[in-house]
């Protein structure tokens, strides 16, 4: 490999956060730049999964503490209750004339 070619995959290195002791001189700089990218594959898959992991950790810490923005929020776009709920009683019938009768 000439050095252009070992600069360039110290940037690409550089980019993705990989030493460059991953760099081997005795390999072309395509096999190089293979392995480079294996490792760069390698990592997205794992940061993936830990995002996923994360993001459904935080999803479930937030249904804990912000509960009833869940609820309300499952009101209003007309789905289910939250199973933690259970069934909602039906709300007492309004009647205006028992409510004057009530007052005078």
């Amino acid at each position: 490999m000439n050095n252009l070619e070992i600069a360039h995959l110290k940037r690409v290195c550089d980019k993705y956060g990989i030493d460059y002791y991953e760099i081997d001189s005795s390999l072309t700089y395509w096999e190089n730049k293979k392995h480079l990218m294996g490792i760069v594959k390698m990592l997205r898959l794992s940061l993936d999964c830990f995002e996923l992991a994360r993001m459904e950790s935080l999803q479930e810490q937030y249904l804990k503490e912000h509960f009833l923005s869940y609820f309300v929020m499952c009101q209003l776009n007309n789905e289910a209750t939250p199973a933690e709920v259970g069934k909602l009683p039906d709300p007492p019938k309004f009647s205006l004339v028992e409510f004057v009768k009530r007052q005078g």
